[in-house]
């Protein structure tokens, strides 16, 4: 793909993320729950944070902003192969002129 095309899917897979995620605040009340908690939790950290020097704040910070990222990256991927297999199996089950058809004595 060129990086016009990339661009376009990545913008689609993360748009599609976010609306994954608010429709998961609409529907999952433990998801609220958990959020919930990690606001507490980072009340208390930013606490854990101050007492440290300020490089080390800086480095502990920096770990966790790199995981966000990673997570990140790791969820669109993940999004991505998603629709490749759901297209593998649509194919198999003859939807997109797959293996199978309708007609198949298998």
């Amino acid at each position: 793909m060129v990086d016009n095309e990339c661009n376009a899917v990545n913008e689609f897979i993360n748009a599609r993320v976010n609306f994954a995620i608010h429709k998961l605040e609409d529907i999952n009340p433990r998801y609220h729950e958990v959020c919930k908690n990690q606001e507490t939790a980072w009340q208390s950290i930013d606490l854990i944070l101050q007492k440290l020097e300020k490089d080390e704040r800086r480095a502990v910070i920096a770990y966790y902003e790199e995981e966000v990222h990673k997570f990140g990256f790791e969820s669109n991927e993940s999004y991505l192969q998603g629709i490749k297999d759901c297209f593998s199996v649509l194919s198999f089950f003859g939807v997109l002129g797959g293996r199978c058809s309708q007609g198949s004595s298998k």
